[in-house]
This record gives structure tokens, sequence and C-alpha cells, in this order.
């Protein structure tokens, strides 16, 4: 009898070790556009800021397991709608089962939908913005079914030079979203905005690569301070 008291309680000791050690591993989810999937300014995926956030909690020992398989470059926010409510799977993962697992996220969508627009025409913009930041809050109001560590949502900034009143309006919009779903907005347009040292092509909002480095450092710190 004392034996097998013995292993039960060498068995649940090394339970709660095991439990213990795996609640402190992080689960990091990147999901969105081009600068979640880490392309460079020549089409090509390379290291992005996710990459380096990745990087920062594998040397930290904290990395449990990362995933991206749902970024695209052509992604807009109606994609990841629509994969969430079809429960479309990609490599044999549902995106749906990633978010619900995820202790971090970061996102980064409405780029692609956003200079599309300007690119076209200016035609009743803010409505457009606001239509836009809606459909993002219905995937917040998806993550939010759940609990997480952390919330990224990375804000937009403006390398054309000019409308300068929509980007600010478009950041003012996502922020109160973020706020609203207790998500820590990440605010690039004081950084970014038409600043040649994070950028090589003109007009184009692919990141060079301190560009990408300067975003995961925001988050990085971000992530220290929490």
């Amino acid at each position: 009898m004392k034996k097998v008291f013995l292993i039960l309680i060498l068995f649940l000791s090394c339970y709660f070790i095991y439990n213990n050690t795996i609640d402190k591993k992080i689960y990091y989810l990147t999901i969105g556009d081009s600068l979640s999937k880490g392309t460079n300014q020549y089409g090509v995926v390379s290291y992005g800021y996710n990459d380096y956030v990745k990087d920062y909690l594998s040397s930290k020992d904290l990395l449990e397991d990362y995933n991206q398989t749902f970024t695209d470059n052509d992604y807009y926010i109606t994609d990841i709608i629509r994969i969430l409510e079809y429960n479309e799977k990609k490599d044999n993962y549902s995106l749906n089962r990633l978010i619900k697992k995820a202790d971090i996220i970061t996102i980064s969508l409405g780029m692609n939908e956003l200079y599309y627009k300007l690119e076209k025409n200016n035609e009743n913009i803010y409505a457009y913005i606001d239509n836009m930041i809606n459909d993002y809050s219905k995937i917040f109001d998806y993550i939010n079914h759940f609990h997480h560590n952390q919330i990224f949502i990375l804000g937009y900034y403006n390398v054309l030079g000019e409308n300068n009143d929509i980007f600010d309006y478009a950041n003012y919009q996502l922020k109160e979203k973020c706020n609203k779903n207790n998500f820590t907005y990440i605010d690039l347009s004081n950084l970014f905005d038409n600043n040649p040292n994070y950028f090589l092509k003109t007009g184009n909002f692919i990141p060079n690569t301190k560009g990408y480095q300067k975003i995961s450092q925001i988050i990085v710190e971000k992530l220290s301070n929490n």
C-alpha cells in the first residue's frame, strides 16, 4: 500500500512539474498580409518582424511553437473572416484551432485594402475605412472567445507623401477597436510615415530589413514590459 502511495505521489509531482513548465511556454501565431508573412521589397518571403519575435522568444526559452500558415501577400480582412466562418484549412491547419491554442497573436491586415482604394480613387474613403474596420472587428470578436496572453495589432503607415488625414482616420478607428477589445495597438505611423530609412522602394509599404527589425523591437519591448 505504501509503495502504491509513493508511486502516486511521484506521478502527481511529475504531472504538476510538467504542467507548470508547459504553462510558461508560449504558442506564437501570426496572421495577415505580406507584413505578417515577412515578404521583402522584391516579393520574396524573407525574414519578417514575426521571425525576429519568434527568435526572441526562442532565445529566452519561452517558445513552445510558432505558426504563420495563415499569412499571404494578398490577404484582405474579408479573407480571414471567410476562413474563420467556413473553417477553411490550409496545410492541414485550422485557423480556428490555432487561435484557440495561441498565447500570443500578431496581426497585420488592412494595408492591401487601404492602398488599393487610394490607388483607384478616394471616393467615399471614410465610409470605406469604417466598413473595413467594422469587418476587422469580426475577427476581434472571434479571438475574444478565447483567452490569450496578448494580441498585437499593427497600425497603418503612409508612404505616399499625401493623404495623411486618411491614414490618421484609419489608425484612430483601429486603435479605438483595439482599446475596446483590450488588444495592443502598434503605432507605426510616427516612425514609418515617409521614412526612407525603412523602405527601399518609393510608394511601396513593404519595409526593408531595418523596418521589420523595428516592428519586432516594438513588439518585444511591449512583451518584456507585460
